[in-house]
């Protein structure tokens, strides 16, 4: 890991990256590496059954790690939702001001 974070983490562009490139980019990276997120996640809760139950610290430790990824993907999945849902507004408003005010360009 680098000192200024993971790389997912850590992206200079997406403060000024334009909305439909940012979610352009989550959407790419659910589609290639979504079941990532599960197969990590799926490994976290295995440790947590097979650990010791004596052993919170690992236990909790993976439940963690399991949960941060879990909110990640969501975290995108939103993303991704909330720009398709504001796209589909906005083609809404454009069809309604077209029949009620008459084609303008």
């Amino acid at each position: 890991m680098a000192a200024n974070g993971p790389f997912l983490c850590h992206d200079t562009e997406s403060a000024s990256a334009p909305s439909d490139q940012r979610t352009q980019r989550a959407r790419d990276l659910l589609a290639g590496a979504g079941w990532l997120f599960d197969d990590f996640v799926n490994a976290e809760m295995r440790k947590v059954l097979t650990s010791d139950p004596d052993d919170m610290t690992t236990r909790e430790i993976a439940y963690n790690r399991a949960r941060v990824a879990t909110e990640l993907k969501a975290g995108l999945a939103a993303l991704v939702e909330e720009h398709e849902a504001n796209a589909r507004l906005k083609e809404r408003r454009d069809l309604l001001k077209e029949s009620l005010y008459g084609r303008r360009d």
